[in-house]
C-alpha cells in the first residue's frame, strides 16, 4: 500500500461530479411530461457554476465571447420573429414555443456552464477523462438495452416511455422505428442514438488508445449499439471517423485489433440483414448494405431523401422563402421534420438564423484551429472527431440543439475547444521582511598552466644559446652577457 495519497481539492471534486452529472443527466428520463432529468441539470450546474466562478468571466477570450453572442443571438432573432402569427398563411401546425426556447437556449446554458467549470483551478485532462469515461460506459449499457429489445420486441416499451416523451398515451418514434428494425435504446429517434454513438466511438478511442483489450470490447459494444439504430450518421460519419483516430493514434496491434473487430461486427449485421425473418435494420439496413440493387440516387438513397430528386427538405424551404424568408416563424417553428440544422435554423429563424448557425460551426473550427498547438495529439485528434461528427451529422439532424446530444456537445466543447483564461496570480512584496541572503560556492581560480607546445621554442632557443657559448668559449665575468668575449 502506498505511504501517500494524491491530494485532490474540493474544487477538482466539485468540477469532476458537475462534468459527470451533466453526462448522465442527458440520458436521464422525463420527470414530467415535457420536463427531462437533462434540463434540470443543465440549469443547476449553470447556477452553481455561475455563484461559485462568475468573477473570471471578464477575462474570457474573445472567440469564446463570439461564439457566445452567436449562441444568444440566434433565439433572440427567433424570439422576436414569434410575435404575430406568421404561421397562418401556411395552414400548418406549430410545435410549441417552450420546445422551441429549449432547443435553442439550452446550448448556450450548456457552454457557459462548462467553461465556468473548466476557468477554475482544475485539471482539465482530467475532467475530459471523466466526460469521456461516463459516456462510453452509460452508451455500453445502451447498447446492451438495445439489444435485450431486439431479442424481446415490446417488452420494455412501458418502462422506455418515461424516457421517450413521459407520456404513455402517445406512439413515440422508438415505437415506430422499432418496427422498421431500428432499436435506439432510451433515445426516442434513432437518429439521435446515431450522433450520440459516434461521439461514443470517437470518446473510446482517445481514453483507451494505449490499452487495446479494453478498446476492443467497448469499441464492439458501441459498434453494435451504433448499427442497432441503423443511422446514416453512425455509418457513414462516426464509424469511419472512429476507424480513422484509431488507425492514426494506436499502435499496430490497436490497429489490427480495431479492424478485425469492426469487419467482425459489419459481416455479422451484413448476414442477419439479409436473412428474411431477421428484425435487424430491416430493408432499410439491407438497401443502405446494397445500394446498387435500389433506384434513384445515391445522395437520395443515403441521405434518405432530404437531398436529391424529391428532396424533402426542399419543401420546408420552400414555405418559408414563400411566407417568412428573413426572420422565420420563430420559436415555434413548424410540424416539418427538422432534418438539418439549417433546415431548423430557416424555419425558426429565417436567413439570418442560417447565417448564425453557419458562423457557430465556423466559429468551432475557429477555436479548434487555435487550441491545436497548445495540446497534445491525442486532444487535437478528439476535437478534429467531435468536429466532424457534428458538421457531418448537421446535414441530417440539428447535431447543436437536438435533445440530450447538444449538451453532451457543448460539454465536450467546452473541453476541447475553449480557451482557458489566464488568471496571472499577483504576488504583494512585504516590505518589512529582510530578503534571504543568497550564498553562491564560486570555486578557487585555475592556475594558469603553459601548453606543451608553447615550450619547445624555449627549449630550441636555449640550445642554440649554450651552442654559441660553447664556441666563443668561458665568458668573462666583468663583461655583459651580451658582450661575451674570450678570456685571454
Amino acid at each position: 500500500m502506498p505511504a501517500h495519497r494524491r491530494y485532490i481539492h474540493s474544487g477538482q471534486r466539485s468540477a469532476d461530479s458537475a462534468v459527470v452529472v451533466l453526462v448522465a443527466a442527458s440520458f436521464g428520463p422525463y420527470v414530467v411530461s415535457g420536463v427531462r432529468t437533462e434540463q434540470l441539470a443543465v440549469c443547476a450546474v449553470a447556477v452553481l457554476a455561475f455563484l461559485a466562478r462568475a468573477r473570471r468571466l471578464p477575462t474570457t477570450p474573445g472567440p469564446v465571447v463570439a461564439l457566445a453572442a452567436l449562441l444568444v443571438a440566434y433565439p433572440t432573432v427567433a424570439a422576436v420573429a414569434s410575435i404575430g402569427d406568421a404561421h397562418l398563411p401556411t395552414g400548418m401546425r406549430t410545435v410549441g414555443f417552450w420546445a422551441g426556447l429549449d432547443n435553442l437556449l439550452l446550448p448556450a446554458i450548456v457552454l457557459a456552464a462548462g467553461y465556468l467549470i473548466v476557468s477554475g483551478d482544475v485539471d482539465r485532462l482530467r475532467l475530459l477523462r471523466f466526460a469521456a469515461g461516463t459516456l462510453v460506459t452509460i452508451l455500453a449499457a445502451n447498447a446492451v438495452l438495445a439489444y435485450a429489445m431486439l431479442m424481446d420486441p415490446g417488452a420494455y416499451d412501458h418502462i422506455l416511455t418515461a424516457w421517450w416523451s413521459g407520456d404513455t398515451g402517445t406512439v413515440t418514434t422508438a415505437e415506430r422505428a422499432a418496427t422498421m428494425g431500428r432499436y435506439s435504446g432510451v433515445f426516442n429517434q434513432p437518429a439521435e442514438a446515431g450522433v450520440m454513438y459516434s461521439l461514443g466511438l470517437v470518446a473510446a478511442v482517445f481514453l483507451l488508445r494505449r490499452r487495446p483489450v479494453p478498446l476492443a470490447v467497448a469499441g464492439v459494444l458501441l459498434a453494435i449499439g451504433g448499427l442497432l439504430t441503423a443511422s446514416k450518421i453512425f455509418l457513414l460519419v462516426g464509424l469511419p471517423v472512429a476507424i480513422w483516430q484509431t488507425w492514426a493514434g494506436s499502435p499496430w496491434r490497436t490497429r489490427v485489433g480495431a479492424a478485425l473487430a469492426v469487419s467482425g461486427v459489419l459481416a455479422v449485421f451484413d448476414h442477419q440483414a439479409r436473412r428474411p425473418d431477421s428484425p435487424i435494420g430491416g430493408m432499410l439496413l439491407d438497401a443502405w448494405l446494397t445500394p446498387g440493387e435500389q433506384s434513384g440516387s445515391l445522395l437520395s438513397l443515403y441521405s434518405a431523401r432530404r437531398f436529391g430528386e424529391n428532396s424533402t427538405l426542399a419543401d420546408a424551404a420552400g414555405i418559408v422563402f414563400t411566407h417568412s424568408p428573413w426572420t422565420g416563424f420563430g420559436m415555434d417553428g413548424l410540424r416539418v421534420a427538422y432534418d438539418s440544422a439549417w433546415v431548423e435554423a430557416l424555419v425558426m429563424a429565417g436567413v439570418l438564423g442560417v447565417v448564425a448557425q453557419t458562423a457557430i460551426l465556423t466559429m468551432l473550427v475557429v477555436l479548434w484551429w487555435r487550441s491545436r498547438r497548445r495540446t497534445d495529439r491525442a486532444v487535437v485528434r478528439f476535437g478534429a472527431g467531435l468536429l466532424v461528427v457534428v458538421v457531418g451529422g448537421s446535414l441530417g439532424l440539428p447535431t447543436t440543439t437536438v435533445n440530450r446530444v447538444a449538451t453532451v456537445v457543448w460539454l465536450l466543447v467546452a473541453l476541447l475547444l475553449v480557451t482557458r483564461p489566464s488568471v496571472p496570480a499577483v504576488t504583494v512584496a512585504d516590505p518589512h521582511r529582510t530578503p534571504p541572503i543568497t550564498r553562491r560556492l564560486v570555486p578557487p581560480p585555475r592556475r594558469p598552466t603553459t601548453p606543451i607546445r608553447a615550450l619547445v621554442p624555449l627549449g630550441a632557443a636555449s640550445r642554440e644559446w649554450s651552442a654559441r657559448r660553447r664556441q666563443r668559449g668561458p665568458i668573462s665575468p666583468l663583461s655583459p652577457l651580451g658582450d661575451a668575449r674570450p678570456v685571454d
